[in-house]
C-alpha cells in the first residue's frame, strides 16, 4: 500500500538531542529533583491501559512522589515542565535540511502529521516549520502515551489514512518505531548513535536528500 502521509515526532527527532540537552543545562540544575520525579511519573503513566483524565492522574502521581498536594504539583506541571521548559526550544535549531524535505513533501501532494507525547505546543513556530502540518497532536489527548499505538492510530485516522499508508519518523526505537510499528504504520528511526538497529524499515541519520532516501518506502505498494 502506497505512503500517503508521513508523520513526525518531534523531541529529537525534528532537532538534534544534544542541543536541546545543551540550552536545558540552566533548567535542569534548577529545577533537577522536578525532572526525576516528572520523568518516573511518565514511566509509570505507561504502564497504564487507559488514562480518562490524563492530566489529573499525572498531578496525582507527582504529588505521590514530592509531597506537594495535587493542586500544587499540576501548578507546578503547568508552570515549569509545560511553559518554562517550552521557552528553551526559542534558542534549538532544527536538523539542517529539515524545511527542504517538508517543502518537497508538501509540493508532491504528501500529508504530514505531528505525534508528541508532549504538547506541541509552540515548538513548531520555533523551529520555524508551522505552516507544513495537516495534524499535530500530543499523545496526551488520547489517554495514552508512547509505545501504545492508540496515538498512532488515532493520528492516521485524522489524517484520513490507513495506518498502512502512514509513514512515520522519530527517534526512540522503544516509543516511536515500536509504537508506530504495533499500529502498522512503515517507520524511519533517526539515529543520530548511528546503531546497527533492524527494526525500522530505514534508519538515518540526517535529513540531508531525506527524499531520495525514503523513495523506495513512497514507492511501496505503488
Amino acid at each position: 500500500m502506497p505512503v500517503k502521509a508521513l508523520a513526525f515526532d518531534i523531541d529529537g527527532t525534528l532537532y538534534p538531542n544534544w542541543r536541546m540537552k545543551f540550552h536545558s543545562i540552566p533548567f535542569l540544575c534548577s529545577h533537577m529533583n522536578l525532572v526525576m520525579n516528572f520523568s518516573q511519573v511518565r514511566k509509570d503513566i505507561r504502564k497504564v491501559e487507559k488514562v480518562d483524565h490524563f492530566r489529573e492522574l499525572q498531578a496525582n502521581l507527582l504529588s505521590q512522589k514530592t509531597g506537594l498536594d495535587v493542586a500544587k504539583a499540576q501548578d507546578v506541571l503547568e508552570r515549569i515542565i509545560y511553559k518554562k521548559w517550552e521557552r528553551i526550544f526559542k534558542r534549538v535549531r532544527p536538523y539542517s535540511g529539515l524545511n527542504t524535505a517538508l517543502v518537497t513533501l508538501r509540493e508532491r501532494g504528501y500529508k504530514l502529521g505531528i505525534l508528541s507525547d508532549f504538547p506541541v505546543g509552540n515548538k513548531l513556530n520555533y523551529f520555524r516549520v508551522d505552516g507544513h502540518w495537516d495534524v499535530t497532536m500530543s499523545s496526551e489527548e488520547t489517554g495514552y502515551l508512547k509505545p501504545s499505538p492508540k496515538p498512532f492510530l488515532a493520528l492516521a485516522e485524522r489524517l484520513g489514512c490507513a495506518p498502512e499508508e502512514v509513514l512515520y519518523v522519530g527517534n526512540s526505537i522503544e516509543y516511536d518505531i515500536a509504537g508506530a510499528s504495533a499500529a502498522g504504520m512503515k517507520t524511519i528511526y533517526i539515529n543520530w548513535k548511528k546503531q546497527d538497529l533492524p527494526s525500522a524499515d530505514l534508519s538515518i541519520t540526517s535529513y540531508k536528500n531525506f527524499i531520495e532516501k525514503i523513495e523506495f518506502l513512497l514507492a511501496d505498494g505503488e
